[in-house]
């Protein structure tokens, strides 16, 4: 297969020489002098004993039998569709001009103009596309550091996960778990509430995390079959929060609360059993 580059340097010569606006000149020859004087014989093709020679000077000279425009300019513009295989060791570039090689550059414009308003880029500075690369580069990067994250804390988050669910209770069937955990970010905090969900079958998880800058954080997941009881975690990290002078809210099953300071959030997480207690007794 042709490599991406070598396409791209394929378009840009024959995009040159529809631009130099070239005359293609046209004339018959005898077969043996036409090879002779350098015209290219496609393998396969045969040709009667005189020949037409299709020839843009200084650039290329071939036996055709098709039809011709009378100068490169009339092509407009080239631009490769798809290369592929159809013989061993040989390969076709098919490609569009004219009329729809623009519609093809307008289509793949609105692309980029699109993807870049989801992506919060702008694209129509001249550094538009590099600017939109370097986003989607950082957001891969970004997917691969919080999938890695969250493979640790799958795996037990190098152990306070375990720890936790150690120390876990049973109230009416439904594990209970709760604890302080080390997370460098809200994100970070959330992955281990994902992860907590994954490993508490049927439960509510309650974790408190203190970020950098003093910031501190209640996280509280609830799995699917107790919400679908009518437990949902945004009532009960308000509920809980609230013991310690903080807000929060989120989604049934999975919502975070800001804590004003780390004995606010320790107060809230020691109020957690009962209150979620009365609801598991409320919903059970």
């Amino acid at each position: 297969p042709v490599k991406p580059e070598a396409l791209g340097d394929i378009e840009r010569i024959v995009n040159e020489q529809i631009w130099a606006a070239s005359a293609v000149l046209n004339r018959e020859l005898p077969y043996k002098e036409a090879l002779a004087s350098g015209a290219m014989a496609l393998f396969g093709e045969k040709y009667g004993d005189v020949v037409r020679v299709v020839s843009i000077p200084g650039f290329s000279m071939e036996l055709c039998g098709g039809t011709h425009v009378r100068n490169t300019s009339e092509i407009a513009l080239f631009r490769i569709v798809q290369e592929t295989g159809v013989a061993a060791g040989v390969r076709r570039i098919e490609a569009a001009t004219e009329k729809r090689a623009w519609m093809m550059l307008r289509d793949a414009e609105r692309a980029v103009r699109a993807l870049g308003e989801k992506l919060k880029v702008v694209t129509t500075a001249e550094d538009g596309l590099d600017l939109l690369q370097r986003r989607v580069e950082s957001l891969i990067e970004e997917r691969r550091s919080l999938q890695r994250k969250l493979d640790d804390a799958l795996k037990g988050g190098g152990g306070p996960l375990q720890a936790l669910m150690t120390s876990a209770t049973n109230v009416n069937g439904a594990r209970l778990v709760m604890g302080e955990v080390d997370a460098e970010d809200a994100k970070a905090l959330q992955n281990l509430g994902d992860a907590l969900r994954e490993q508490l079958g049927s439960g509510v998880g309650v974790l408190a995390a203190t970020f950098g800058e003093g910031k501190n954080s209640l996280l509280v997941v609830v799995t699917d079959d107790l919400r679908d009881r009518g437990i949902r975690a945004d009532v009960i990290v308000r509920d809980v929060a609230a013991v310690g002078g903080g807000r929060g809210g989120g989604k049934p099953h999975m919502a975070q609360a800001g804590m004003p300071d780390v004995a606010g959030m320790r107060a809230a997480l020691e109020s957690a059993p009962g209150l979620i207690r009365a609801k598991l007794t409320e919903h059970s």
